[in-house]
């Protein structure tokens, strides 16, 4: 199944437009950097706040930065599958690109439940108060995946492949 992914996007436009101009690449890096810059310092902030840290903010105000994290997780997505697009033999047997993408998916879980369960309760609570063990257990849960992609996504030039 990956293979023939693999062979559909190699050769393919998107992919000879990213390796046929030398800027294509580090213009990537950079936009993705920024985005990456702009999801974990908001995320860094909503979850320190939600898992009991920061109790001198108020829990309302920190929720105005998950705009900016949205922002910054939609350049990586962008950007993260153009450079799939642009190697897709290299990263797809990649193990920090596949865990990276576990973590991805871990992450987005836990927005999720946050969402749908955490978020409801914490608008009628002190807003400078303590939260619930489950607020805790989601922002620690979210900081672990987004720093461990942080981690692996750096760790992808230099770890194994397969």
């Amino acid at each position: 199944m990956i293979e023939i992914l693999v062979q559909s996007l190699e050769g393919s436009f998107i992919n000879n437009w990213i390796l046929s101009k030398a800027w294509i690449w580090p213009t990537l890096e950079i936009i993705h950097f920024i985005g990456l810059s702009l999801l974990l310092g908001a995320m860094l902030v909503i979850d320190l706040r939600l898992a009991g840290f920061l109790r001198n903010f108020n829990m309302q105000v920190t929720h105005r930065l998950l705009p900016f994290a949205a922002i910054g997780f939609f350049l990586n997505l962008a950007t993260g599958l153009l450079f799939f697009i642009g190697d897709p033999a290299r990263y797809s047997v990649n193990i920090g690109f596949q865990l990276k993408m576990l973590l991805v998916f871990i992450a987005g879980f836990n927005a999720l439940w946050f969402a749908l369960k955490i978020n409801p309760h914490l608008k009628s609570m002190d807003p400078y108060g303590d939260t619930s063990k489950s607020a805790k257990m989601t922002a620690y849960i979210s900081l672990i995946a987004w720093f461990g992609v942080l981690l692996l996504g750096r760790l992808i030039p230099y770890v194994g492949t397969g």
